[in-house]
């Protein structure tokens, strides 16, 4: 195995699916991999990229080649994963028996690579003494990041037959994972503790709920639709407000989702549509206070609607509030719902502000517009953006936002996930990646650091895009 190959590998075990820029990155250096290497290489992409099926496709057609032996257990432990993945656990075990009978003949290598899988493959559905021989799971075999998908698998087994005490290793693995850090690993602790948690503590997993839509919107640029689907859940029987943006959002991510994703979560999908199609909301004593605050401020009068209708609405005459009344009176009064955090707001109005969003409303843009959030997930987005704008002194900031103001949409929209993807990827890799000459002039003149500039352009899907990201790039210099 050439040394790169090996270098990627030692990123993809400590940071998972968090790797994905690297994984381009190398991919675009083909040439100095062997074709076996290469084909493992794309299964990740594409399995990042929510193509599973595409991905085993990719690992079945290298393994009729008849690989060399270090590597066939590499991409036999690449099958055995995206097996589990299609739900595909029979032939997942059969292909984890053959790696287990023959583990002592991986190259050392790989071989703590392959191991962490399988502890967390017998995990989920078997007895973990004696697990792999003389590969105990308590030894110095596994890498910090299997640590934390161990505690996961233990944690599961342990609550789905009715102990609470699997919540604690849910517990352990997210402590394990904010740690490294591994994203999926922090992502997947925390969903657990959602799903699983609410039916020990309502309050408690809507907040992992929350959290976990934080840092998948801090860490990946490409969504994961379980993490929503679980928030949409956990939301929904907490009756909280954010839920209606939070299902905005996920209508217009699932829009664009690969199909073998949105197949998983089409009746979640038809839920959050449902739930934003409401038309009449009850006028209960949240709704009157609102609306009176709003008339001893003159507010109401502004809206065209009659003064029959806001006096009965003042004084409890009618049950409900038609949304039509409810967008009539956010539209005359901006202003007035800019100083009101979202959070507080009566069900319908955060209901008809959510239903207004186009997109997600996580760019540059929606920072200079103040504009407020109650999606964790585009929050955190927003703040990676901050955060590139804040780096920047002051009169290279306002130069930056006066050309940024000058682009179009598809134009905003490269810039804004270059900005996230800057500040996401500055964190210490344990490799190097090198930046494009295409992309030095930019770097320079903002002062940007070498590594991150590099994995933000690589982190773009293909060539197309990196092209547009240069080519808008030079309206910045």
């Amino acid at each position: 195995m050439k040394e790169l190959f090996l270098e990627i590998i030692h990123v993809i075990k400590k940071h998972g699916s968090y790797s994905f820029p690297f994984v381009n990155y190398v991919l675009e250096n083909g040439n100095i991999f062997l074709l076996q290497e290469r084909d493992f290489l794309l299964s990740l992409k594409y399995s990042y990229e929510s193509k599973n099926r595409k991905a085993l496709k990719v690992i079945n057609a290298r393994l009729r080649t008849k690989p060399n032996s270090s590597m066939l257990y590499l991409l036999l432990f690449r099958k055995l994963k995206l097996l589990r993945m299609l739900g595909k656990e029979g032939k997942a075990d059969d292909i984890y028996q053959h790696i287990r009978d023959n583990i002592v003949n991986v190259s050392p290598a790989i071989r703590e690579f392959i191991i962490s899988e399988l502890i967390g493959h017998c995990a989920l559905s078997k007895s973990l003494e004696n697990c792999l021989g003389k590969f105990h799971v308590d030894g110095n075999c596994l890498s910090d990041s299997a640590k934390a998908f161990l505690e996961i698998n233990i944690g599961r087994n342990l609550i789905r037959n009715g102990d609470v005490n699997g919540l604690e290793h849910f517990k352990k693995a997210l402590d394990i994972a904010k740690s490294i850090p591994h994203p999926s690993g922090i992502i997947t602790s925390l969903n657990a503790l959602a799903w699983y948690g609410k039916e020990y503590d309502l309050d408690e997993a809507n907040l992992y709920a929350k959290e976990s839509l934080h840092w998948m919107g801090w860490y990946f640029e490409n969504m994961r639709l379980y993490v929503f689907d679980t928030a949409l859940e956990v939301l929904n029987e907490s009756q909280d407000n954010s839920i209606y943006e939070i299902a905005k959002d996920f209508i217009f991510l699932y829009e664009i989702s690969p199909d073998e994703e949105r197949k998983k979560y089409k009746k979640r999908f038809t839920q959050a549509k449902r739930m934003l199609s409401t038309t009449f909301y009850k006028s209960d004593g949240k709704t009157r206070r609102l609306l009176r605050r709003m008339n001893k401020q003159k507010s109401l009068g502004k809206v065209d609607i009659s003064r029959k209708e806001i006096f009965n609405l003042l004084h409890s005459k009618v049950k409900s509030i038609r949304g039509e009344t409810i967008r009539k009176i956010i539209s005359t009064n901006s202003e007035f719902f800019k100083e009101i955090e979202l959070s507080k707001l009566p069900k319908g109005f955060a209901c008809e502000i959510a239903k207004e969003k186009v997109g997600l409303q996580d760019g540059i843009e929606s920072i200079i517009n103040d504009q407020k959030s109650l999606d964790p997930f585009v929050q955190a987005r927003k703040d990676l953006t901050m955060k590139y704008l804040e780096r920047m002194p002051k009169r290279i900031r306002e130069r930056f936002i006066q050309r940024y103001l000058t682009l179009d949409d598809e134009e905003k929209e490269i810039i804004d996930r270059f900005a996230r993807d800057y500040i996401r990827y500055d964190i210490h890799w344990g490799m190097r990646a090198k930046m494009p000459e295409e992309m030095e002039k930019y770097a320079k003149a903002f002062h940007l650091k070498k590594i991150p500039t590099a994995l933000a352009y690589f982190g773009l899907d293909d060539e197309k895009e990196r092209d547009k990201l240069v080519e808008v790039l030079e309206n910045f210099r």
